[in-house]
């Protein structure tokens, strides 16, 4: 499907002569982990060396807080392995899991991290250093809120763009289906919005001062999916 993201374009990526990636963006599932998989095409070996990091929008403004010595012992996010090394046209799976048993399970809120991929080129032993650092991604990896609690507003700005304002406790997707003949990735558009947050969006091009669209409002399990019209 072609998303718009607030923070990312959640399109599979792989490309010719690169370090690629299966997702940009998972949900867990009920035992609270998600995987994606990680594809070295850049023709040499490659050092993955994996960072972590929590994401949270707090009045709006986006927080994101590295894993430290200062709040590892609260930290319940992991990710295995946390480094790899893939030889050329290798495939790995990593699985990110949210240890929640080690405080609750029960979340007021979206618990959403991030997960930094950034691949070198591997330097054996004896062989001069490399210093380069190849196109990296971020993954992002959200455990939903426990009970939704729904709080959002979408409006339209003027005859391009919409703004989608989503003050409830999860992430929402805004959906627009322009598709005339049966379903294609080319007629469907996702707009993901965290909890928190607010952006002004623009419309599919064929949509472009239309005057009735109706777009679907879901969250990551679909238990809320409503229709609003703007």
């Amino acid at each position: 499907m072609r998303t718009l993201f607030l923070l990312l374009t959640s399109l599979t990526s792989f490309l010719t002569h690169a370090v690629a990636v299966s997702s940009l963006f998972e949900v867990a599932n009920e035992e609270h982990f998600a995987d994606f998989s990680i594809t070295n095409n850049d023709g040499k070996d490659m050092f993955i060396n994996l960072e972590l990091a929590q994401v949270a929008y707090v009045n709006g403004e986006k927080i994101v807080t590295k894993v430290n010595k200062d709040n590892l012992s609260n930290w319940t996010f992991s990710v295995s392995p946390s480094q790899i090394i893939l030889k050329d046209g290798e495939t790995r799976t990593v699985r990110m899991r949210n240890d929640c048993a080690k405080q609750t399970c029960q979340f007021n809120e979206d618990q959403v991290y991030a997960v930094d991929v950034n691949p070198y080129p591997y330097v054996g032993e004896g062989e001069d250093s490399a210093v380069s650092v190849a196109f990296g991604y971020r993954i992002y990896f959200m455990d939903p809120a426990s009970e939704v609690q729904l709080d959002y507003e979408i409006k339209r700005v003027n005859n391009k763009e919409f703004k989608f304002t989503n003050k409830s406790n999860t992430m929402l997707n805004a959906v627009i289906n322009t598709c005339e003949k049966g379903f294609s990735s080319n007629c469907i558009y996702q707009y993901k919005l965290l909890a928190g947050s607010e952006k002004v969006f623009k419309l599919p091009a064929n949509y472009v001062g239309k005057k009735n669209i109706v777009i679907r409002v879901i969250n990551a399990n679909e238990s809320i999916n409503e229709q609003v019209s703007i």
